[in-house]
C-alpha cells in the first residue's frame, strides 16, 4: 500500500514541473561563442582580431572594452589597462597615452582624470609633476601668471612671506629675501616642497 506524505507530494510536483534545458544545435549558440585568445575579440563572428590600443579584450567578447578615465593602454592585444602615474592624467575613455599635467598644475595621485591647479603662494614651473613648490621670501605666485613662475616683489610692495598666498606686500617681513626662486632642472624646489 502506498501513502503519500505532504513532503513526498511536494517533491513529486516539483519533479514533474521541471522542464529540460534547451540543448545547443550544431553550429548554433555554442558555435557562435568566441574562441579567440585573450587580447583579441571576435569580429563579426568570423575572425579573431587583436584588441586595439586604448582597449582591453578578454577573448570572450565581440567588442573591445575601452580603458576608463585615469587608465590607458598603448599596446594592441592587451587584456588590462595601465594606471596613470602621479603627475599624469587621462580624461577620456580609450586613451592610448597619459597626458602630463601642464606647468602651473600637479597631480599627487595615480589613476586620475584631471590635474589640480596650484593655489596662491605655490607654483610649478614644470609639467608632469606630482608636487608644488612654496614661494620664497620676497617672491609671490598668483593666478595672474597661472602659478607657473614666482614673481620677484619690487617697487612699493617689495616684500612677501614664503609660502604665502598674500602676494607682494609693503610691510617688511622678518625672513631673508631669496635672490632667486626657480626650480632646478630636475624639478627640485628652491624652498619647501608641497606634496598631496
Amino acid at each position: 500500500m502506498f501513502f503519500a506524505t505532504p513532503l513526498f507530494s511536494a517533491a513529486l510536483v516539483m519533479l514533474t514541473s521541471v522542464t529540460a534545458l534547451p540543448q545547443p544545435e550544431a553550429g548554433g549558440l555554442m558555435g557562435r561563442q568566441s574562441s579567440c585568445p585573450s587580447g583579441s575579440y571576435q569580429y563579426n563572428q568570423t575572425a579573431c582580431v587583436a584588441c586595439p590600443a586604448g582597449n582591453t579584450c578578454n577573448g570572450g567578447s565581440s567588442t573591445p572594452q575601452p580603458c576608463d578615465t585615469g587608465l590607458y593602454q598603448p599596446n594592441t592585444g592587451s587584456t588590462s589597462c595601465m594606471q596613470t602615474q602621479p603627475g599624469f592624467f587621462t580624461n577620456q575613455r580609450g586613451s592610448t597615452t597619459p597626458f602630463a599635467c601642464p606647468a602651473g598644475s600637479y597631480q599627487p595621485y595615480s589613476q586620475q582624470a584631471f590635474c589640480y591647479g596650484a593655489p596662491k603662494g605655490r607654483f610649478q614651473q614644470q609639467s608632469g609633476k606630482s608636487f608644488l613648490c612654496a614661494t620664497c621670501c620676497g617672491w609671490a605666485a598668483t593666478q595672474d601668471n597661472n602659478n607657473v613662475n614666482p614673481v620677484n616683489c619690487t617697487g612699493s610692495t617689495p616684500y612677501a612671506w614664503p609660502n604665502s598666498g598674500d602676494g607682494c606686500i609693503s610691510s617688511p617681513t622678518s625672513c631673508t629675501r631669496a635672490a632667486t626662486c626657480a626650480q632646478a632642472a630636475d624639478g627640485t624646489c628652491p624652498g619647501e616642497t608641497i606634496r598631496g
